[in-house]
């Protein structure tokens, strides 16, 4: 039997689709709840991200007036990630201005493996810590954790801007075996 040929019962149709199921020929506004044979679970929090998430690097940002980041900000990030053999799709933006994150959905969500706290401090991510060693790895629960504590400076060209980006370079090339 050929993948175009085939059949799948309604259950397991429901156990692929667990939210809803909309019917081709009913109007956009009619959803079908899906039943599944499994009881009902608390539904994971799904935090909008920007990238594919696709070698689990996470950036969470905070910023009250973007969707996600500011365009001088991605730039930078991105000719960061360029520098270390990544590409904005091999991350996950997540900015917690319009979102409060709890790390450990967080980590059910996007499984990172590590985790840039973007101008953003642990104690907005539900951690016990209270402060990092800025632009220094740590590891906590098996996640590497950079914070950068001032990303603004990240793209100012003043000797405090430079010196950072120094610091976060160090960093980046123990992270990434550069």
């Amino acid at each position: 039997m050929g993948i175009n040929k085939l059949i799948l019962s309604p259950e397991i149709i429901a156990s692929l689709y667990p939210e809803a199921l909309v019917s081709e020929k009913a109007p956009d506004s009619a959803i079908i709840p899906a039943k599944s044979g499994k009881p009902d679970s608390k539904p994971v929090a799904d935090y909008p991200y920007l990238g594919k998430n696709l070698r689990s690097l996470c950036f969470l940002v905070d910023y009250p007036n973007e969707q996600f980041i500011t365009e001088p900000q991605l730039t930078f990030i991105t000719k960061m990630l360029a520098a270390c053999k990544y590409s904005i799709d091999d991350i996950a933006i997540v900015n917690i201005a319009h979102r409060p994150v709890q790390l450990s959905v967080l980590k059910s969500q996007l499984k990172p493996e590590i985790l840039f706290f973007w101008g953003v401090s642990p104690s907005q991510t539900g951690m016990k810590q209270q402060s990092l060693p800025e632009l220094e790895i740590s590891t906590i629960e098996n996640l590497s954790i950079i914070p950068v504590p001032n990303p603004l400076l990240m793209i100012k060209e003043g000797a405090e801007g430079i010196e950072m980006k120094q610091r976060l370079w160090v960093s980046l090339k123990k992270l990434f075996n550069l």
